[in-house]
C-alpha cells in the first residue's frame, strides 16, 4: 500500500520516481524531476547558482563571512540586500531573461509543453484547506524569499477575481521579472491544454507575463486530500500539484530545472505553513 498511488503517478503521469523523504520529521512523497535526488540536492544546486550570480553582480561588494551552508548563505545575502537592491542588481539578468523567452516564443509552434511536480505531504496541523488559505495569505509572500534560493521578490494583492503577483525569480539561472495578473479558477476555454484533474477540488491557474506584456507561460496549482492509509501513514495528508506550461520551443533541460524548482517550493512552503499554524502566526 505504501507506494500504490506514488507508483501510479511516477509511471504514468511524470515519468519519474517518487521519493519518500522524511524532512523535519514529516513524511513527503515527491515526484517530478527526472533525476531521483533528495530535495536538498536540488536546493543546494539552486543556492550555488544564486550565490554565483549575486557574487558576479556585487563584485567587490560581495560580503565576506557568509555561512558555509549555501542555502542559509544565499538567504542571508538576499535579506541583507532587500527587494529594490536585488531588482536593480539583477537588471542585466532580467533583460537577458526577456530575450531568452522571446527566443523560445519565436521558435515555438502552436503547442505547449509541461513541467510538473507533485508532493504528497503529511503534516500534523495543515491539511489541503489550511494550505490553500495560507497560500492566499500574506504569510506566503513573507515565506517566498526562503522558499527557493532563486526567489528574489514576490508581492501579491487580492483582486476582484483572485490574486495578482509581481515576481522576480530564476529557474536554473534564467532570472525573470514577471507578473501573474490573473491567478484564479482555471480558464480552460483559453487554455485547453491544462489538465482537468477532477480529483483535485481546489485549482487555480494564471498567466506568466513579461514586462512588455508578453504571455510566456501558464501556472497551474491544485490541491487535494489524500488518505494516510494509502501511504502507510497514521493520519491523512494532502497533495500539491504544481505545473507550468510553456510554448513548445522550450527545451526539456529547462523544464527539468522548473521541476526541481517546484519540488523545493512544495517542501519549503508547506513546512512554513506548518510552522505558522503551530506558532499562531496563521489561523483559519
Amino acid at each position: 500500500m505504501l507506494f500504490k498511488n506514488i507508483f501510479s503517478l511516477s509511471a504514468f503521469a511524470l515519468g519519474a520516481v517518487a521519493l519518500n523523504e522524511t524532512i523535519d520529521g514529516y513524511a513527503y512523497f515527491l515526484s517530478g524531476p527526472n533525476l531521483d535526488e533528495p530535495k536538498s540536492v536540488y536546493e543546494e544546486d539552486a543556492a550555488n547558482l544564486a550565490l554565483a550570480l549575486l557574487k558576479e553582480r556585487l563584485g567587490a561588494d560581495y560580503p565576506s563571512g557568509l555561512p558555509d551552508d549555501k542555502v542559509v548563505a544565499v538567504l542571508q545575502l538576499k535579506q541583507s540586500l532587500g527587494p529594490e537592491k536585488l531588482k536593480d542588481l539583477l537588471s542585466p539578468d532580467e533583460d537577458a531573461a526577456d530575450a531568452h523567452w522571446h527566443e523560445i516564443i519565436d521558435a515555438s509552434g502552436d503547442g505547449w509543453v509541461l513541467a510538473e511536480a507533485r508532493g504528497v505531504i503529511f503534516l500534523p496541523k495543515v491539511n489541503f484547506l489550511t494550505f490553500a488559505a495560507w497560500e492566499a495569505s500574506p504569510n506566503a509572500d513573507a515565506a517566498n524569499l526562503a522558499a527557493n534560493p532563486e526567489h528574489y521578490i514576490k508581492e501579491t494583492e487580492t483582486t476582484a477575481t483572485g490574486l495578482a503577483s509581481k515576481i522576480l525569480e530564476g529557474w536554473g539561472g534564467v532570472t525573470t521579472n514577471f507578473t501573474i495578473p490573473n491567478f484564479s479558477v482555471p480558464d480552460r476555454l483559453k487554455d485547453p491544454f491544462l489538465k482537468l484533474l477532477p480529483e483535485f477540488p481546489i485549482q487555480q491557474a494564471g498567466d506568466k507575463v513579461l514586462r512588455d506584456g508578453t504571455r510566456f507561460g501558464v501556472l497551474h496549482i491544485a490541491l487535494r486530500p489524500v488518505s494516510g492509509a494509502d501511504y502507510g501513514q497514521s493520519q491523512d495528508g494532502f497533495e500539491i500539484y504544481s505545473a507550468v506550461w510553456y510554448q513548445d520551443g522550450a527545451k526539456d533541460e529547462y523544464l527539468e530545472q522548473e521541476r526541481r524548482h517546484m519540488v523545493i517550493e512544495i517542501v519549503n512552503l508547506s513546512l512554513q505553513a506548518e510552522k505558522d499554524v503551530e506558532s499562531g502566526a496563521f489561523s483559519v
